[in-house]
């Protein structure tokens, strides 16, 4: 699907006539791309089927149209839109406000399909709540990645429901990492092995909080496919100033960067490319680690990760 709205809807009943089918059923928005940025629907409900309905001759086969089945509740059943009668109101839940729900843990109506249906969709979609997820710390090296990151561990072993594992960007390089160097294809490496070790841990429904400096948007993109195809990613930019991390320099690597005795170093003589879209921003000189602990958990919460504290 490459989601090119009508055209594509006569190319897929090329390739249909050409597999040796006799009919082809297009139904509401066939390959529609949905809504532009501002909302409003790129081509029409039926466009696909006025445009391909005139080439059936051409093409050889039946063109079968269908318009959108709804729930009729007074009724108590569903019906073509365009058979609605007059003044009755109208149900529906599309693929995606479906996947949302379950997702979320939401209770599906019983009109929309039979129990078992969606005793087997609940099965098969957990919950987020059910779900592990990653959380993936990123920033210049004294930002407080790794300060916030064990408050948050911490945060996550006192409520004791999932595992967690906390994936350090000095430990990872000490024993997962060792024989790699600092360019830049090393550093990519270094964090896709770190993704792969947090989309194993989230896959298991687990908690993996990484924090390590993840300088380039190449490899945290990388991070980021690998994790949502088996659970949440959430990105956290820790966006304190250069300046700020730089007089905190608790290794003492500004120092040395700075005197030459380090070369290639993050945000100094090595770019650190900012995250285009995260879902979290915090600024230690503006938020304490308690503050900013809270703020990601309250994201977690809201995004049905977390269960709310009672």
């Amino acid at each position: 699907m490459r989601m090119g709205g009508p055209r594509e809807a006569l190319w897929h009943a090329l390739i249909r006539r050409n597999y040796g089918c006799t009919h082809f059923i297009i139904g509401r928005d066939h390959a529609g791309p949905g809504n532009d940025k501002n909302g409003k629907p790129f081509y029409g409900d039926y466009d696909a089927q006025t445009l391909v309905v005139p080439f059936a001759s051409e093409l050889g086969m039946g063109i079968v149209t269908s318009n959108m089945v709804v729930y009729v509740p007074e009724l108590n059943k569903y019906l073509p839109d365009n058979e609605v009668p007059p003044g009755m109101a109208t149900k529906n839940i599309s693929g995606t406000e479906l996947r949302r729900l379950l997702t979320m843990g939401e209770e599906i109506p019983d009109w929309f399909s039979f129990p078992n249906v969606i005793k087997i969709l609940q099965e098969r979609y957990r919950p987020r709540s059910k779900q592990g997820f990653t959380v993936f710390f990123t920033g210049l090296s004294g930002s407080g990645k790794s300060t916030v990151a064990n408050a948050l561990l911490v945060h996550f072993l006192e409520i004791g429901t999932r595992s967690v594992s906390l994936l350090d960007g000095d430990n990872v390089r000490k024993h997962l990492t060792a024989e790699l160097g600092f360019s830049k294809e090393h550093r990519n490496l270094n964090i896709s092995r770190i993704a792969y070790v947090a989309s194993e841990i989230t896959h298991a429904g687990g908690i993996a909080i990484s924090a390590a400096i993840a300088p380039y948007e190449e490899s945290r993109k990388i991070a980021r496919d690998l994790i949502n195809k088996v659970g949440g990613f959430i990105e956290v930019y820790m966006a304190t100033p250069l300046e700020t991390c730089e007089k905190r320099d608790r290794k003492g690597l500004y120092e040395k960067a700075r005197k030459g005795l380090l070369k290639g170093f993050t945000g100094l003589d090595d770019p650190y490319e900012k995250p285009n879209n995260p879902e979290i921003t915090i600024d230690t000189t503006l938020e304490s680690v308690d503050g900013a602990t809270e703020k990601i958990l309250a994201y977690l919460t809201k995004e049905g990760f977390l269960q709310p504290e009672k």
